[in-house]
This record gives C-alpha cells, sequence and structure tokens, in this order.
C-alpha cells in the first residue's frame, strides 16, 4: 500500500526543507545559520529580527550562577570528562544481586485482575544508604552515593519507581505484551509478580502510603524517545488503572481509572491526575494527537475533573496536554501543553497550576516533545527534559535533547508566532543533551544522563552525538558544568531515580 502523503516522516522532510528556504533568506550568502527560533525566543520581537538579519554566529548554551550547594559525597569526587571514545568504557563488576523470582501461572486476559498482595516482611527492614538507580542492560542497578559501589536488584526491567521513602519498588519487567509489574523491597531484594496480562504495564506511581499505585495500560509498548505521534498513538489507545494492595489476607484489586495514560499519584494518597486519552486528529495527519485534558479524580476513580484542556484547534490551547507532575506539597500540578508547529519548531509550554481550580499558566518554553516536568524538593524549581524530535537542522541522537532548569514565581516574556507570553518562571540553567534527570533528595544537585564521551565545552550548534547509544551518569549543579562521571554504560533512555537514606 502507498505511504500516506501526510505521515511523520513526510511531515518532517517538509519543515526541514521550510527550515532551509528560510534560512537562505535570512542569512548572508556561503553563511550557515543554524535555526534559532528558540534561542532569539527570550529576545523582544525587533531585537529578535534584527539579531536574526544580521548574524547567523552561534550561540553557546549560558546558565546563570545560582547559590553554590553543599559539598558532594567524599567517594564521589570531581573528575576530569574523557574523551570522546567510539564505544563506551566497561562497567565496574557488579555486586551479586538477588535473581527474579518466577511468575505465578495465570491466563493472560485484557481486562483488569486481581493480583497477588503484597506480603509484609517478617524480618525488620534493614537501614538503606542513598541511592541512584539506573538501568543498565535491562539490569536495575543501585550506585550507592557514599561509596560509588554498584549493586543489581533486578533483571529484565524496563520502567521503576520508588515509594516516598525509598523502600519499595514497582518495576515493569519483560519485554512487549510480556511487560508486567512486579514488586521489589529495596533493602532485602524480596521481588513478586503483581499483574498478569495481555496489555503492557508502564509508567507506575505510588500512593503514598504504599498500598496502592496507578500505571498505563496498553496494548503497545511506548516508543521510546517519544513523540508527538509516537506518544498519541499509544495513548490514544491506553487506559490508566490503579492497583489495591490491601492487607495480607485480600487479593489485590487491579481497576480502570479511565482512557489515558501519564498517571500520578497526588502527595496527599487521595487525588490523581493523568493524561486523558486524544480525541482528534489533527488537520491533514492520520493520527489522534488533538483534543484531550488533564484529568482528575479521587482513589475510587470519582468526582472527575479536567485540570487542563486542549481543544486542538485555538493556537492559545494548542493540540494536547499531558505529562502531570505533583507540586512536593500537592497544591500545584505541573504539565506540559503541546502548541504544535510554528516558527520552524514543534512549541511546548510547561505549565503550572492549583490543584484545585484549574488556572494553568506558562513558565516555560520548549521544543519537541517534553518529559514531564521534575520538580525539586523545595518546590520553589523545575527541571524539564525536552526531546527535539523535529529539529530542523536535521539533528538527532544525544544532540536533540536539552535539560533545562527553571526558577518559579519570577516572571520574563517571550513572543510566540501567536502571542506575546508573560512567564511565570525564568531559565537559571540549561545543559544540551541530557537524556534524563533525577533531583538529590536535599535539592543542591541533579544526576543527569549525558553521552558517553560527554566533555565540557562541546558546541550545542554542531553534531557531536548523532546516534542513542548507551551514556553516563554526571552529578550536576545548575550554574556550572556536570563535575562527576558517576556511572557508565548506562541504557539509553533510561530512567533515573535518587532516592534518600532510610533508617
Amino acid at each position: 500500500m502507498p505511504r500516506p502523503v501526510h505521515s511523520s516522516e513526510r511531515l518532517r522532510q517538509l519543515r526541514r526543507a521550510e527550515a532551509r528556504q528560510n534560512v537562505r533568506r535570512l542569512c548572508f550568502p556561503g553563511s550557515w545559520f543554524p535555526v534559532l527560533a528558540l534561542t532569539l525566543r527570550r529576545m523582544p520581537l525587533f531585537l529578535a529580527v534584527v539579531l536574526a538579519l544580521a548574524a547567523c554566529a552561534q550561540r553557546p548554551a549560558t546558565v546563570a550562577p545560582t547559590t553554590p550547594a553543599s559539598p558532594i559525597p567524599a567517594a564521589v569526587s570531581p573528575t576530569s570528562a574523557p574523551a570522546p571514545t567510539s564505544a563506551p568504557p566497561a562497567a565496574a563488576p557488579s555486586a551479586p544481586a538477588p535473581g527474579p523470582t518466577s511468575a505465578p501461572p495465570s491466563t493472560a486476559t485484557s481486562a483488569p485482575t486481581s493480583a497477588p498482595t503484597v506480603a509484609p516482611s517478617q524480618t525488620p527492614a534493614p537501614a538503606l544508604a542513598e541511592e541512584i538507580l539506573f538501568l543498565r542492560g535491562g539490569d536495575l542497578v543501585a550506585l550507592a552515593v557514599d561509596t560509588g559501589g554498584e549493586r543489581v536488584l533486578a533483571t529484565e526491567v524496563r520502567d521503576f519507581a520508588a515509594t516516598s521513602d525509598g523502600r519499595l519498588l514497582a518495576l515493569v519487567r519483560g519485554a512487549d505484551l510480556a511487560a508486567e509489574l512486579w514488586a521489589l523491597r529495596r533493602a532485602t531484594g524480596e521481588l513478586w509478580q503483581l499483574t498478569s496480562n495481555d496489555r503492557v504495564e508502564s509508567g507506575p506511581s505510588w500512593a503514598p502510603d504504599g498500598q496502592s499505585l496507578v500505571y498505563t495500560a496498553a496494548p503497545t509498548v511506548p516508543t521510546a524517545p517519544p513523540t508527538w505521534e509516537s506518544w498519541s498513538r499509544w495513548c490514544s489507545e491506553a487506559e490508566v488503572r490503579i492497583l489495591d494492595l490491601g492487607p495480607a489476607a485480600a487479593p489485590a484489586l487491579e481497576r480502570p481509572l479511565g482512557a489515558g495514560c501519564d498517571p500520578a499519584f497526588g502527595p496527599d494518597g487521595r487525588r490523581i491526575v493523568f493524561a486523558a486519552a486524544p480525541i482528534g486528529s489533527p488537520e491533514a495527519l492520520s493520527f489522534p494527537g488533538a483534543e484531550n485534558t488533564i484529568r482528575m479524580v479521587n482513589r475510587q476513580g470519582e468526582n472527575g475533573w479536567d485540570v487542563a484542556q486542549a481543544d486542538g484547534s485555538t493556537p492559545e490551547q494548542g493540540q494536547l496536554v499531558y505529562g502531570p507532575a505533583w507540586a512536593p506539597d500537592g497544591g500545584q500540578i505541573a504539565y506540559q501543553r503541546f502548541l504544535g508547529y510554528q516558527a520552524l519548531v514543534d512549541i511546548n509550554l510547561t505549565e503550572v497550576g492549583s490543584s484545585f481550580q484549574r488556572n494553568g499558566a506558562p513558565v516555560g518554553l520548549g521544543a519537541g516533545w517534553m518529559l514531564p516536568p521534575l520538580y525539586a524538593p523545595d518546590g520553589r524549581r523545575l527541571a524539564v527534559v525536552e526531546h527535539n524530535f523535529s529539529d530542523a537542522r536535521g539533528f538527532e541522537g544525544y544532540d536533540i535533547w536539552r535539560l533545562t532548569v527553571l526558577q518559579l514565581g519570577e516572571t520574563e516574556e517571550v513572543v510566540l508566532p501567536s502571542a506575546t507570553l508573560q512567564l511565570g518562571a525564568v531559565e537559571v540553567a540549561r545543559l544540551p543533551r541530557a537524556t534524563a534527570a533525577a533531583w538529590a533528595p536535599d535539592g543542591a544537585a541533579l544526576v543527569v544522563l549525558l553521552p558517553t564521551g560527554w566533555r565540557p565545552g562541546l558546541s550545542d550548534q554542531e553534531p557531536v552525538f548523532p546516534a542513542p547509544g548507551p551514556g553516563e551518569l554526571w552529578l550536576w549543579r545548575p550554574g556550572g558544568d556536570p563535575e562527576a562521571r558517576l556511572a557508565g554504560s548506562v541504557d539509553s533512555g533510561s530512567p533515573v531515580l535518587w532516592l534518600p537514606a532510610a533508617p
């Protein structure tokens, strides 16, 4: 069958051709002009026009200094960045870890089913050190922050999440339709299966009491890294479910909360937000990538209302809203709004609003597709990871990723093709090529995932890491360069968690 004229690949080719045509119109003959639509976004409109017409020079990424954070642990001292290599460095040997238990036999079903309950441990939980979790070759690895030692917690892991105290983990294990939810006691390595069906589980989020978790169940595996089209197709067929683990004597209960994806449990344990499934198709495109809401329900799936909405037609509301995240105190919700293609890029707004009324307002501006915002422990900063899948320069791999840190409570004006916006935050730091991040428990730094061979001083206007490939974990204090390499051979696209010590 002929390929659809309006496929995402054809759309990307048209956009890049348009970008090159606009470049030739704007630049002096013979010069090279990287697309500066978002680079110039924080300048007044007249200044942006003058600079676009007058210069084709590269603009290096800049950061604003912040208050120095407390020293990093002595065992994780800063190291010089290695030179780029063609292959990732060999991983340090990992300590033996308890292997996964076998899954209980069951009959596959697409409907929610009861699942094994979480049996209480019969021995007192030992103390836990502060650890950073990541994936290496599908193994869930825990890196001790104080010693730098590593241990493997489980194998065949695709995604993971932790309870607020970090003692209990929810894992997504298995490939394709075999992906199921498992639970793991971080201290003892005790591992048991929670679901068994013919749906693909992803994106688990724990209730604060550790007795329930919400997640997405879909007929297909979520595409990584996500794009507008891949996320829309996946979420439009997905369902948000809650698994109530209950007392030890009762079976766990799995039940649906609504069509959609990206669920997040509120810090109060009573409310859940998620991105409702898209129901409209963008003009001239053949996938359901428009018209949805950020939906909030209670723990029983009742009393639902829409925190934010996108109508898929007006420039102000854009195509979609997605990726909700709670502030630590539960008073606010941050989420992403995909406006669509404007000024040679697909534009996103990061918005923040009350968790009790619909009053979201923009705080940040990005390109492509964004991951859910990450609140700092103090609730006053946001870390936002951007995947610029439609980069008009034709860059790929790590070169189209970026991490931005926003300081909430301050204001900045930006000019878009459709409107002038007042942002409720200012950008204080930017790190090109970072694909994942997690805040330290004290908020003093982040652990970030960068390409193997990364080093300070690389231009973000030249393709340096065009392939996905394994990466490295680095310690980064916003306001400076990443200062300490923590681990290598990290899976491309791996989630990252920084868990606190627990007595």
